[in-house]
């Protein structure tokens, strides 16, 4: 082999290792995402709170055996296969809501973060209906964040933030990362992909039908919208170039602020105009691992406007208190 190849090889794979164990990678980005999938997650429990008998018991839609015969039938598992007691499944899921919260709050690290894992598997393969693709990347997301420093940022325990890491738990952290960008990035391509092959994203007419779904339907804003025929045909376009595109952009940092954007965008638009406001956070979390930078900037800014607006709060209700003894 030539000797300048040599050389140069050898320098990428320094750099690499380099990277991998200097210090753990994008540990605000990684903490949001997994904010994020707290917040989705307690979602779904409070939606269906007063349904949840009805959706995810043993006597409900569908049942004790249907979960059991549908979980055995794709090779899982459910917690809530494991008893047809009613008090059972409200202990269960009751515990679900709660370690949700806990993992939003960023309270009780891997172990708790693990035990939403399970939780959180074990509704989803109860009710199979309300997932979405969101749902099922959220869970894979959980198990590599499991691997991450996730709990650095946006927690309420303090002493957590300033933890120094060793080698071993910056390469944990980083091969974590790598696996979650890998993943969604897996996922743009292959959609993106996917469209290119359809005629209806061919010939510019796909989110014409998609917004006349009746699901999907946005009384006063749809018909607005698809009765522009050169933005259907411009959205579409724009919609499968972003996805294929996606990878190649954020392989070089100057790309990634534009791919984001544009991604973001795009989930903004899911969100506000299909209603799939899960799918659309969740992606969107995914979304800004690429950009931690960006992350901790606005980190930092909503961090001072809150503890001005704090500051300025407590000086109000000193000076009312003066006031009052005064009077």
């Amino acid at each position: 082999m030539d000797p300048l190849v040599t050389r140069t090889l050898g320098s990428r794979i320094r750099a690499v290792a380099d990277w991998m164990v200097d210090a753990p990678r994008a540990t605000t980005a990684l903490s949001l995402l997994r904010a994020v999938i707290g917040v989705v997650s307690a979602a779904l429990y409070i939606r269906q709170y007063a349904g949840r008998s009805t959706f995810f018991g043993p006597d409900g839609v569908y049942g004790l055996e249907g979960i059991r015969d549908y979980t055995a039938g794709i090779g899982t598992w459910s917690l809530y296969a494991a008893s047809e007691s009613a008090v059972f499944f409200e202990v269960v899921f009751h515990i679900g809501l709660v370690v949700a919260l806990l993992v939003t709050l960023g309270v009780g690290g891997r172990p708790v973060l693990a035990a939403h894992y399970v939780l959180l598997w074990s509704l989803y393969m109860a009710n199979p209906a309300f997932m979405d693709g969101g749902d099922a990347l959220a869970a894979s997301a959980v198990l590599f964040l499991l691997l991450t420093r996730c709990y650095s940022a946006f927690t309420i325990v303090k002493g957590r933030r300033n933890r120094e890491a060793g080698p071993f738990a910056s390469v944990l952290n980083n091969t974590g990362l790598l696996l979650l960008v890998t993943q969604v990035t897996v996922v743009y391509l292959m959609a993106g992909l996917y469209k290119v092959q359809g005629e209806l994203w061919q010939d510019g007419t796909a989110l014409y039908y998609i917004l006349n779904v009746p699901e999907f339907f946005l009384p006063g804003i749809t018909p607005l919208l698809v009765q522009s025929d050169w933005l259907m045909v411009i959205g579409a376009y724009v919609t499968v170039l972003t996805s294929v595109f996606f990878p190649v952009l954020v392989f070089f940092r100057a790309g990634r602020p534009v791919a984001v954007t544009a991604m973001l965008t795009f989930h903004l638009a899911i969100a506000l105009l299909m209603g799939l406001t899960s799918f659309a956070l969740v992606m969107a979390a995914f979304d800004l691992l690429f950009v931690n930078a960006h992350v901790v900037g606005l980190q930092r800014r909503a961090r001072s406007l809150w503890d001005g607006a704090a500051a300025r709060i407590s000086a109000r209700l000193q000076r009312e208190g003066h006031s009052a003894e005064s009077a």
